[in-house]
């Protein structure tokens, strides 16, 4: 069965390569801290609310539906994705953020220095500053776009590992049909019909099968 591109909503949201805003706070106060409650002596603590049990899939069941977005965050192909682009966000992050305290304390000089300096020294000092501003909004351009293509890249890698592992899922079933929730195009179906845990698990069972 062919299905449709996955969305790039499937990603993580990644981060705005530019210089970070100094936003002015006021003094906060904390809030003040929470006393746990007391309990008798010898008490065990509460057990953790165990998750709602999965509903058994209906066996003449010929339609379900995928939440392509937990599979993407909660399969291990899925988490790998989005670490690369989080890996790769953050390097670029630094190295701008790096480039852009030198220039900083460049415009920081001009300014306190100007009175004493002789007009070549301003010139070469000013020049100096404006090339590192192109120089820094080039390395902004050139990481928006190597984030971009590998965030393209780590898309096209996953939807080549998930439509096999939901055809997989879908022939074990019976399926005709496999909705994709969230798009717009599911409103409402029983929680029996979701099959994104058969899903995730398909995938990971490829993933560590894989050398």
């Amino acid at each position: 069965m062919k299905l449709l591109s996955v969305v790039a909503a499937m990603m993580v949201a990644l981060v705005a390569l530019t210089a970070p805003a100094q936003v002015a706070a006021g003094p906060q106060t904390p809030a003040p801290a929470q006393t746990p409650a007391a309990q008798p002596p010898g008490a065990q603590p509460p057990e953790p609310t165990p998750p709602p049990a999965r509903l058994p899939f209906p066996p003449d069941a010929t339609q379900a539906y995928v939440d392509l977005g937990r599979v993407a965050s909660e399969s291990l192909d899925g988490q790998e994705a989005n670490r690369r682009v989080q890996e790769l966000s953050a390097q670029k992050l630094q190295v701008l953020e790096g480039r852009t305290v030198e220039l900083q304390a460049n415009q920081q000089k001009l300014q306190q220095n100007a009175s004493v300096m002789s007009a070549e020294a301003q010139l070469q000092l000013q020049r100096e500053i404006e090339r590192m501003t192109r120089e820094i909004q080039r390395m902004s351009e050139d990481a928006d776009t190597e984030l971009a293509e590998l965030q393209q890249t780590v898309q096209i890698e996953f939807q080549q590992k998930l439509v096999p592992a939901i055809d997989r899922v879908a022939a074990s079933k019976g399926l005709r049909l496999v909705f994709s929730a969230g798009d717009g195009g599911l409103v409402w179906a029983t929680p029996a019909l979701d099959i994104t845990a058969d899903v995730v698990a398909e995938l990971d069972k490829a993933s560590q099968q894989t050398p």
